[in-house]
């Protein structure tokens, strides 16, 4: 199947892999511009594609494998090719207004100066499997929403709140007004995450690789936290550790064992 294509733009994107388009078509947050598809007998996956689009009236553009490859510089494409709107950040003043009328526990995380794409699209992946209502990030020296992310998330971006703010810690004191504890994860803490009691609203924040949480983060930080590891183990990497605290507080809010917030900090 060939229909023509809408024209592109120059700020339009294209992301790749059968999960990345599958989840955009189906999240439905962005504007899809037609289909680059390679047609393979018995595939499902492209086949949902399909019509998926079909459905929703997007053009598809039957190509082969050695065009998408030309197009995309790669060949980690799968198969499928989509052109896009870029997938635009959430305003802080979402996330506070949400807050703002939630009953139920309420989990939030900040990405401090992390800068790896991997390390992001772990995360990303992470937090929406466990209960992250939005994911935080600096406005500078940080990673952002690119197609590759798209693609390394397995499309769990499509289906997130990421919002840019400009000044972390003034981001932090609005949220603390808001009810919210933070809680920085830090290898040299004395409390292990196996002994939080986590409260309804809570801003866990990771900090880049190596570095860590910035000093002037960590001093608005409630508390801060660290995994228990065997003695001679060298530090977690950043998706790692944060993922493994998020899964934590997330089996806590499970089971219904989460405390009301403190009275005082």
């Amino acid at each position: 199947m060939q229909v023509p294509s809408r024209q592109q733009t120059v700020s339009d994107e294209r992301i790749y892999g059968v999960h990345a388009v599958l989840e955009a078509l189906q999240a439905g947050r962005r504007r899809v511009d037609k289909i680059l598809c390679e047609v393979r007998r018995g595939d499902a996956r492209l086949r949902r594609i399909i019509d998926l689009a079909s459905c929703r009236g997007i053009p598809i553009e039957t190509v082969s494998n050695v065009q998408l490859q030309r197009l995309l510089g790669h060949a980690q494409h799968q198969g499928v090719v989509a052109v896009v709107a870029p997938l635009g950040y959430h305003p802080l003043a979402a996330v506070l207004a949400s807050l703002a009328q939630a009953v139920d526990p309420y989990t939030l995380l900040l990405l401090d100066g992390v800068t790896d794409v991997g390390n992001f699209a772990t995360l990303i992946r992470s937090a929406a499997a466990f209960g992250v209502e939005a994911i935080l990030l600096p406005r500078h020296h940080s990673v952002g929403l690119t197609p590759v992310v798209a693609k390394r998330s397995t499309g769990a971006v499509e289906r997130m709140m990421v919002v840019q703010v400009g000044n972390v810690v003034h981001t932090l004191e609005d949220l603390k007004r808001a009810g919210c504890w933070i809680y920085g994860a830090d290898a040299e803490a004395t409390l292990t995450v196996a002994e939080v009691q986590w409260p309804e609203r809570v801003v866990l924040v990771v900090g880049a690789e190596g570095r860590g949480i910035r000093r002037l983060v960590r001093t608005h930080c409630d508390t801060l936290v660290r995994i228990p590891m065997r003695p001679g183990i060298d530090s977690l990497n950043t998706a790692v550790a944060g993922s493994i605290i998020l899964s934590s507080l997330w089996t806590q809010r499970m089971a219904g064992t989460h405390t009301s917030s403190p009275s005082c900090r």
